[in-house]
């Protein structure tokens, strides 16, 4: 899935221009209670305002004025650093986690630097809660097993031959490359138990059994 599958589009984003002032761009952040606003101009994009850069230009870099003056007199051109920093609308939502790690909102563009929307962690978490079913009532089973061709074709037969309905399903690596982690979660059923049964059976170790609600 691709960012622009998940980001708010330009049309609905809250942006501001070079040439509004400060004090416009804190009565947008606190009306809409949001952590950003793109700066745009001609459609490209600049740079994000928020109220961290913006305060800390008063405080650092201000000049004998004082901080109605700063509010009301400053234009957003004066204080932003040009912050290309941006998310290429290319860019699966997975590749995007790290970056949100640090920026709680981030422009898409593309190649050309046009503006076309934001992403929040917020958009970011809700879709890994939705990869790993949490939004859904079910039994988590943790499994591991030697990496070998054909392993999660394996378990998913032994899925439909329990007749489980899957929630979600997710790899990962161990730090030991000889093995697979597998986290899957399944509908409630009376075969759960006949199922983790078998799979110790047959070349799965179950690590950890959870009935989520």
């Amino acid at each position: 899935m691709y960012l622009t599958n998940i980001m708010i589009p330009k049309e609905k984003c809250y942006i501001a221009n070079p040439k509004d002032t400060v004090e416009s761009a804190l009565d947008k952040l606190e009306h809409h209670g949001i952590d950003g606003l793109p700066v745009v101009q001609n459609g490209k994009y600049i740079g994000m305002v928020t109220r961290y850069n913006i305060f800390r230009h008063y405080f650092f870099k201000k000049e004998n004025v004082s901080r109605d003056e700063f509010v009301e007199g400053a234009l957003i051109e004066e204080i932003l650093t040009l912050d290309l920093y941006s998310l290429n609308e290319n860019l699966v939502v997975e590749e995007s986690l790290l970056n949100l790690q640090d920026f709680p909102i981030i422009a898409v563009t593309n190649d050309e630097n046009d503006f076309l929307g934001v992403v929040t962690r917020y958009d970011v978490m809700e879709q890994f809660k939705s990869a790993f079913g949490m939004k859904q009532k079910g039994v988590r089973i943790a499994i591991t097993s030697v990496e070998a061709e054909g392993r999660i074709k394996r378990l998913s037969s032994i899925i439909a031959k329990y007749k489980l309905n899957t929630i979600s399903f997710v790899t990962f690596d161990e730090t030991d490359k000889m093995y697979r982690r597998m986290i899957i979660k399944v509908a409630p059923s009376s075969n759960i138990k006949k199922f983790i049964k078998y799979l110790s059976k047959n070349g799965f170790k179950v690590l950890d059994v959870n009935e989520e609600q």
